[in-house]
């Protein structure tokens, strides 16, 4: 069967099909253009060198790989490339101190101590992965076994030399390193059939205690031996002699951490047994015990701000890196990538809002103080003389959300440059120098008291018209009163000073399932989920917890209202629109029933084998690894065939189960209407009941989706039922812009910008890798409405600064703002009440000091139905309690 699909894809490809309808990235795509082989000069617009300040318009020259001199004017070598980035910024490499890219395996859960497997057997530079690091601009990087147990296995610190033998990656003179592990991942608590010690953090230290004593007892014998003192050679145990390397400091710990409890354990015995750790990797609760960690000598590999995705993950705050940093602990923040591009260079400039980092304290994060947890900063993390030449080089500074990565260099050598397969490049936004800190932490004066409030002299952006410099908005009675320009200020107003501030719409996210689901893996914390595939009168508003702690950070970083929706069956029921603060379901609820949830399936992929089946992808576009490792599954090969304009080679698609299920629901809900309306004695039945608005396309149906298949069959469906639908997740919505510009449906998309595990990952393994960067601005070319959603709870809060990072690749930030306030509000139909600053609307506001997508920017004053809501949550709780220490 596979050798079926490969034989039409061939044909397909070989035929004069629509393959330059969309660009496509293979692997001759990735080669470099620039040749440089270790010497050549780099003549730079910035250099950031995260170690000693920020150089202007200076030249580096490289030789053999080295940074050789750094100044300006400098003369060319004769033979040497140049390569120009004088309207661009350069700096170091980043040092990612937690990865699992490259890696051909991960886990060897299977007993609690495996110190003797390595991951150095099975490091793979032709994986897909590590090129989208070197895409990042990341340059080295930690590679570990994961944290199914205690020790996990030898960890090797190396170098992105994407395409090269797995030999050339390790970094020969960094320290041997291996992974420990503590908390959950280990107890494998969700784990209801598991049968292996330990199960509890208890257990845990038992684990290492009896480990560390045996390996003891090991060295021990082996010096017996050794000096004569026994006779017996002992047996050699890899085992043993890993943790024996350990207690003799030749092997870094490196230990995954949450809690803080876990952490100071861990310490604890490291003073007990004399053995070094590198960093407590994550560590998101390392800010509760900042002193001790600080006094121990040991450093921190942090998460930013991920949080509330597991029970020991509740507690993390964005300002851990602060308290750490205050308390004189070296702080560096991770990725624990697996695939996709990262943001790794944002969530290192969240330090700044989020702690009052400088420029240059918030780049060593990812740069020199990583490297000093890995034992290689002798040779990375900075650009000063004598160090390896890796360097980020950047369009915009790397602290900005409006920037890119441009080039990657290591040691010299040039692994990616940038190509922009889909043309946007000239109309993106870029800065290459950040916009100044005009306060160091946010607005922490008492929330001003009253019924109306006066907000004089602000520049105010009122998203459906011009700006309004020096600006006055009144509010009263919760909504907007007046908007202009030298008002008078009403009596019993309170007034807002805005003078040097700027006033936008409050932020709207397209989908959450923010006050339904806390913490997702604790079952009595989740709420969005019923059973049953037809559920169309469940109310989700009903369910909202008023007290969840997921609304604060929300609407600290600028997200006043949201669409919370319910997510299982088919028909998963009805969502709300909402605010962000409130007293009572009904004082967050704007809207309730206001959507009817659909889960369509993608179609089109009923097959009669195992999708599970994978055909190495380098037979797909001829040469060896031209995909590195990544590797196609049945649906990607239909997919591209697809997109080459053929047609699978086995027996024709049909509707998936799901699908006909929907179709089943929605026929026999008209079938009831039509009943009810003929014969209104017929008995009530309440789902049905619930569907009628919707059949009547009085109110709106959001159908989830996601590729190019399930987008078709989505907009078939909404056309044949004649539904007020929008289409929610399509990730692939930029190929099917004129099918949706012809429907006139609108879309709710996920932005990039992520960090942290499989991040930015695109659909295909052959779209270009800032595809999903892209899409949104061809959205918005296409003359297409669309929004942006979270899709959960806790990472509402991030979705302003990840929507900003689009206007690097394309959109404009006009556009971007308006995905986030008055195109939702448009698209659910609440435009007469949110999404822009007018007369008559719901004062819904922001307040801030700067460009709200940037971590310079410090929010000032949040209004929610006209009153300022405190700039307070369980993390700024928490932050005060623990920055006193």
């Amino acid at each position: 069967m596979n050798s079926l699909i490969l034989l039409g894809l061939l044909q397909a490809g070989s035929a004069k099909s629509a393959v330059s309808q969309f660009p496509v990235e293979l692997e001759a795509n990735r080669i470099p253009k620039t040749i440089a082989k270790g010497n050549c000069v780099i003549h730079a617009g910035r250099i950031l060198t995260a170690t000693h300040g920020t150089i202007e318009n200076a030249d580096i020259i490289v030789t053999k790989g080295k940074i050789a001199k750094i100044g300006k004017g400098l003369p060319v070598p004769e033979g040497y490339p140049e390569i120009d980035a004088r309207d661009k910024v350069v700096a170091p490499g980043i040092v990612d101190g937690h990865s699992h890219r490259a890696s051909d395996g991960t886990n060897e859960g299977s007993e609690s101590i495996t110190a003797e497997v390595r991951i150095g057997d099975v490091l793979n530079l032709s994986a897909l992965s590590a090129w989208q690091a070197l895409a990042s601009g990341h340059t080295s990087a930690l590679i570990l076994h994961g944290s199914a147990n205690n020790v996990g296995g030898q960890s090797v610190v190396i170098k992105y030399k994407y395409g090269r033998p797995a030999y050339e990656a390790p970094i020969k003179d960094a320290p041997r390193m291996i992974k420990f592990a503590l908390g959950e991942n280990v107890t494998r608590k969700t784990d209801t059939t598991g049968s292996r010690f330990p199960r509890t953090r208890m257990g845990q230290e038992a684990v290492y205690r009896r480990g560390f004593n045996e390996a003891k007892e090991y060295i021990k014998a082996w010096k017996d031996f050794d000096s004569g003192k026994s006779k017996v050679r002992p047996r050699t145990d890899l085992r043993l002699q890993t943790l024996a390397d350990v207690l003799q400091r030749k092997v870094w710990v490196q230990c995954h951490s949450y809690r803080s409890d876990e952490m100071l354990m861990m310490v604890r015995l490291s003073q007990e047994y004399g053995f070094k750790i590198g960093a407590m990797q994550h560590a998101l609760e390392a800010y509760k015990i900042a002193p001790e960690i600080a006094k121990a000598g040991v450093g921190v590999s942090m998460f930013i701000d991920s949080w509330s995705f597991k029970a020991e993950g509740y507690d993390s705050i964005p300002w851990n890196a602060a308290i750490c940093q205050k308390a004189g602990v070296t702080v560096s923040i991770n990725t624990d990538g697996v695939s996709g591009t990262t943001a790794l260079n944002i969530d290192a400039a969240k330090t700044m809002r989020f702690g009052g980092f400088t420029e240059e304290q918030a780049l060593r994060t990812i740069t020199i103080n990583p490297a000093k947890e890995l034992g290689i900063d002798h040779r990375a993390g900075s650009i000063d003389i004598g160090k390896d030449a890796d360097f980020g080089i950047w369009d915009g500074h790397p602290l900005s959300v409006y920037a890119k990565c441009a080039m990657t260099m290591i040691e010299g050598e040039v692994f990616f440059e940038r190509r922009d397969a889909f043309n946007i490049d000239k109309k993106s936004l870029r800065k290459n120098k950040l916009d100044p800190q005009l306060h160091a932490t946010e607005n922490q004066a008492p929330v001003p008291k009253g019924n109306s409030f006066f907000v004089r002299g602000a520049t105010v952006h009122t998203i459906s018209g011009a700006d309004i410099p020096n600006g006055d908005v009144y509010v009263s009675g919760g909504v907007i009163s007046q908007v202009g320009r030298n008002l008078s200020v009403p009596k019993g107003a309170t007034v807002i000073e805005g003078r040097g501030l700027h006033v936008y719409p409050g932020f709207f996210d397209g989908s959450s399932t923010i006050g339904l689901m806390e913490i997702s893996p604790i079952p009595v914390m989740v709420d969005n989920r019923e059973l049953g595939s037809y559920q169309p009168d469940l109310d989700a508003l009903t369910a909202l917890w008023v007290e969840s702690t997921h609304f604060g950070p929300a609407k600290f970083n600028g997200v006043t209202n949201a669409f919370m929706l319910p997510g299982n069956g088919a028909v998963a029921g009805q969502g709300a629109v909402i605010n962000t603060d409130g007293y009572t379901t009904e004082q967050f609820g704007v809207s309730r029933r206001h959507a009817l949830v659909l889960n369509f399936s993608a179609g089109g992929r009923n097959f009669d084998f195992d999708l599970c089946d994978i055909v190495d992808s380098s037979m797909l576009f001829g040469g060896a690894s031209n995909l590195g490792t990544e590797h196609l599954t049945l649906n990607q090969l239909e997919d591209y065939y697809n997109y080459l304009g053929g047609a699978i080679p086995v027996r024709a698609p049909q509707a998936t189960s799901s699908n006909s299920a929907l179709e089943g629901y929605f026929d026999k809900s008209i079938t009831y209407m039509k009943k009810r309306e003929s014969d209104p004695t017929t008995p009530v039945d309440t789902p049905m009941e619930a569907m009628i608005p919707y059949l009547k396309g009085q109110k709106m149906v959001v159908l989830n989706v996601r590729n190019a298949a399930s987008i078709r069959g989505a907009v078939a469906f909404a056309e044949k039922y004649k539904l007020k639908a929008a289409l929610a997740g399509a990730s692939e919505a930029w190929r099917e812009t004129a099918l949706l510009k012809k429907s006139g449906i609108p879309v709710i998309v996920s932005p990039a910008g992520k960090s942290t595990l499989g991040a930015n990952t695109t659909d295909n393994s052959w779209d270009p890798y800032d595809t999903p960067y892209v899409s949104p601005g061809l959205l918005a070319k296409a003359g297409i409405k669309f929004c942006f959603q979270s899709g959960g709870g806790s990472d509402v809060m991030n979705l302003p600064e990840r929507a900003g990072q689009h206007c690097a690749y394309g959109l404009s930030r006009e556009d971007a703002l308006k995905a986030l306030t008055l195109w939702p509000a448009q698209i659910f139909g609440v435009s007469n009440k949110l999404g822009s600053i007018e007369k008559g609307k719901i004062a819904n506001l922001i307040i801030t000091d700067g460009d709200p997508f940037e971590m310079t920017t410090k929010m000032q004053y949040v209004l929610i139905n006209g009153k300022p809501s405190p700039l307070t949550s369980k993390h700024t709780m928490l932050r005060d309690k623990y920055m006193g220490r």
